[in-house]
């Protein structure tokens, strides 16, 4: 009886080490994967926030243009509507309190249309001028960028040139 427990131990001998080897193995890829997959994962993440911040810029750009801002410097009621003219853009620049990102926002004149209105003359409705504005953000460090366009209508007393 004693020879076959000795036999038997006598074969074991190492198994277990190699498990343990095994196991280790398969724990060490396994971390090693959780790692790369986390620092992807970071990356991201402060990829989308650069983006976010540029987004904000340009988004933020377009309000001061469509407001009465004091950074709002276009006069959209004096245009100018020749496109072989320099100063047919108006420009807003802009720059975050925090510095972190800034913002160029340019306006373009599409045209005039007059509106429908309830005045009984003919001719009388009141105007309006349509304006593209496209706003440039990017972060300071310049790793992200973001444009967003909008359209503008302002009252107008009456129309140079109808659209």
């Amino acid at each position: 009886m004693n020879y076959f427990k000795t036999h038997n131990l006598n074969k074991q001998q190492g198994a277990v080490l190699v498990m343990a080897l095994v196991m280790l193995t398969v724990l060490t890829l396994i971390g090693v994967s959780s790692m790369s997959s986390s620092t992807l994962e970071l990356k991201i993440a402060g990829n989308t926030q650069q983006h976010d911040i540029a987004f904000q810029a340009a988004q933020t750009v377009i309000d001061i243009a469509a407001s009465e801002d004091p950074l709002n410097t276009n006069n959209y009621q004096v245009f100018i509507t020749d496109p072989g003219n320099p100063l047919f853009e108006q420009i807003i620049n802009y720059a975050s309190a925090d510095g972190e990102a800034t913002a160029q926002a340019a306006a373009f004149w599409v045209g005039c249309k007059k509106n429908i209105g309830s005045s009984l003359e003919e001719g009388k409705a009141p105007a309006s001028n349509f304006f593209n504005v496209r706003a440039t953000g990017q972060t300071i460090t310049g790793s992200s960028s973001s444009v967003q366009m909008q359209g503008m209508r302002f009252p107008s007393a009456a129309c140079a040139i109808d659209l």
